[in-house]
């Protein structure tokens, strides 16, 4: 799991570190330790052992944090798929180990590391400034990501005073942002606004090349009607689920709402395909337009849908049509980068359909099985 953030001492003239082993305290090398395994072991003659010595004497701090491809808000559960943006300041003087960029694919099969952000300052709080800034200042869209959880980290005020133990972000949950949490309506309104503001783009390039000569009504793009005040409820998906934007046209402009809520203005908006990606405060929200063709007719009624929580393999479904679960109860089991995740049963009732195929693959959002409500359910 990527939820670590790095402290190092560092020598001088060193420049930016490249250590690699995560822990939440300042680690100090064991040179002296080094030393003697040089004198005994290895027969070092006195004068590499005096240029090794040197690095007894250190300056500033260097703290590291690693970026990876996981959700907070649902348990740090690892998240795949295709990078889309991927971005990191360049005014901000920090290094930057990283294997992957905007296109790239965060597999289910391997560590869903994205990228580790060193940064070096005089003091500790100098370095965990430094750090933070460029976490807020970073963009990450596609997979999710723990970049605000990262960044609220360096930020935490018993963390930077070096009030923390292992226990510490158990307990910091929530201050961290790394809870369940409504969607971001505001980001949410405003990739609303970029969908609506596409189509009538596209309708604007389609009426430029148009042969017709005259003018109709059926040709505007601003909700033509006869009577009344002109808005429409527009229907979309805010991180798959089913919401409706509120879309007003007056004379000299267009609103856009959702939940009484007007687009973000510190917002950042990434298209792709049919989808916008809003990033805002380091969380994303993903917004398209509703599909009513995908919707799953057959199950409209059923509240015991179980569905892949990310891409991976099927190792075990543990129950067949026809049996009997209870609220709780394990019925599959799901691999990604190397972590198996069970899945459980969100009512008491009957497997109407198992879905999933033990040793398949399977993607974030696919259909595991239904189970049907028992009586009384």
């Amino acid at each position: 799991m990527g939820r670590v953030v790095v402290e190092k001492a560092q020598p001088p003239d060193a420049g930016l570190p490249g250590h690699q082993h995560c822990v939440l305290h300042r680690a100090v090398p064991p040179v002296r330790l080094l030393l003697e395994l040089l004198r005994s072991v290895l027969g070092v003659v006195h004068e590499e052992v005096g240029a090794v010595a040197q690095l007894e004497h250190l300056v500033g701090h260097a703290v590291e944090a690693r970026l990876y491809a996981e959700d907070p808000e649902r348990g740090f559960l690892p998240s795949s798929g295709r990078i889309v943006a991927l971005d990191f300041p360049a005014d901000v003087p920090i290094r930057v180990d990283t294997g992957v960029e905007s296109g790239s694919e965060v597999t289910p099969y391997y560590d869903p590391m994205i990228a580790k952000l060193i940064a070096h300052g005089p003091t500790r709080d100098e370095a965990l400034d430094r750090l933070a800034s460029a976490l807020e200042s970073s963009r990450v869209a596609g997979p999710r990501s723990n970049l605000a959880f990262l960044a609220a980290l360096a930020r935490a005020p018993d963390f930077r005073a070096g009030k923390f133990d292992t226990g510490f972000i158990d307990r910091n949950l929530a201050a961290l942002g790394a809870i369940p949490r409504e969607f971001d309506r505001g980001a949410a309104a405003f990739g609303a606004s970029r969908l609506l503001a596409r189509e009538q783009a596209r309708i604007a390039a389609r009426q430029g090349t148009s042969k017709s000569g005259g003018v109709s009504p059926w040709d505007v793009g601003d909700a033509f009607q006869l009577s009344g005040a002109r808005a429409i409820m527009l229907p979309v998906l805010v991180d798959g689920a089913g919401a409706h934007a509120l879309v007003r046209y007056a004379a000299d402009r267009t609103t856009v709402t959702l939940d009484d809520t007007e687009p973000a203005g510190d917002a950042v908006a990434i298209e792709t395909g049919d989808a916008i990606y809003v990033l805002r405060a380091g969380r994303q929200t993903m917004v398209r337009l509703k599909d009513f063709e995908a919707v799953d007719i057959e199950h409209l009624d059923t509240g015991g849908m179980i569905v892949a929580p990310m891409h991976g393999k099927v190792l075990a479904v543990l129950v067949e049509a026809g049996a009997a679960v209870v609220k709780g109860q394990r019925v599959a089991v799901i691999e990604a980068m190397k972590m198996e995740h069970a899945l459980t049963s969100p009512i008491d009732g009957t497997v109407a359909e198992v879905a999933a195929v033990p040793g398949g693959q399977i993607a974030e959002g696919a259909a595991v099985m239904v189970i049907a409500p028992g009586e009384g359910t």
